[in-house]
């Protein structure tokens, strides 16, 4: 009986489970100074997904930080469906030694070997971000993501009401003094106006919105094919992938806009240095995707309608 191990009445160990928090004024900054706190420099290079976009207005979020500190991009294959080739990050590991693993998971969608290759990087070494700007109700409600890596990005406009606003995660796997340099340069530290909002509930509607959607499709598929066929557990979506196969993409991108139904094309347009030679199936599903809206502020009649107007136009 001496071996029994006591309970105390509440929980004391601060640091078990914790995540801690910092507010910058976009995913970017965030993003920027984490390569900062990491000591990342032009010697170092880092290991992205070859699907990232640009735009004239915006630039581009997961690679102006990279090109801001010069370090060196190395580009890892993804296929015409989104999925990582696990075998082309882990040779791009071994042989080309990256600081840094970046790991996209494309609204809200976790790529189902994302953990296994967090855990090969790190085992070799390599930090990891799991950028989340797409998923993080994914992560905080469906916790179907965040954990395999050192850090974790949301972008908060890309989920609820606001005009801007970035978070920077720290895992329990960062160390103390990137957590020290991390405080020291918060540039947005007004946090609390997020966790006003009920993410529990605005989860279940885009849940609700997305699988609405996906039934609704099923009828048009070969002119308008899902991305992602099915929606998995704990799988908050930013918005819901669709290929278009029969039709000029942007065509209909305009014709939906113009009647009224807001959908976007994440990314209609890839970085200079993802080209077209070494990474057709890249390009290949950056001609043809388009995305429809499910977020919290979508009626189901309304969805109703925007699928019949795409089963219209396409």
């Amino acid at each position: 009986m001496s071996n029994i191990q006591h309970i105390a009445k509440t929980a004391q160990m601060q640091a078990r489970f914790r995540r801690s928090a910092f507010g910058f004024k976009s995913a970017r900054d965030a993003f920027r100074s984490l390569l900062s706190a990491w000591d990342v420099t032009s010697e170092d290079s880092i290991l992205l997904p070859s699907f990232i976009g640009w735009s004239a207005r915006e630039g581009s979020g997961v690679f102006d930080p990279v090109a801001s500190i010069g370090s060196e991009p190395i580009f890892y294959r993804m296929n015409e469906s989104l999925f990582i080739d696990a075998e082309d990050v882990q040779c791009k590991i071994r042989e080309r030694s990256p600081r840094v693993l970046v790991l996209i998971h494309y609204f809200g969608y976790p790529d189902p070997n994302a953990a296994a290759l967090a855990a090969y990087a790190r085992k070799h070494g390599v930090l990891v971000l799991e950028d989340e700007a797409h998923a993080m109700l994914s992560d905080l409600v469906g916790g179907a993501c965040g954990r395999a890596g050192d850090a974790v990005i949301f972008s908060l406009h890309k989920m609820l009401p606001f005009s801007e606003g970035g978070v920077l995660l720290l895992n329990p796997s960062i160390s103390d003094t990137v957590r020290m340099r991390i405080a020291g340069i918060e540039s947005h530290g007004d946090l609390l106006s997020f966790w006003e909002y009920d993410l529990h509930c605005i989860a279940t509607v885009r849940r609700r919105n997305a699988e609405q959607l996906i039934a609704a499709l099923s009828p048009l598929a070969g002119r308008v094919n899902l991305l992602f066929p099915s929606l998995p557990p704990g799988v908050v979506p930013q918005t819901l992938p669709v290929i278009i196969q029969r039709k000029n993409r942007d065509e209909l991108y305009f014709e939906m806009n113009a009647a009224g139904f807001g959908v976007v094309s994440l990314y209609h347009t890839l970085i200079d240095r993802v080209n077209a030679q070494e990474f057709p199936e890249s390009h290949a599903l950056a001609s043809r995707i388009m995305n429809l809206p499910v977020h919290q502020d979508a009626e189901p009649e309304q969805l109703t309608a925007m699928i019949d107007k795409l089963r219209e136009l396409a």
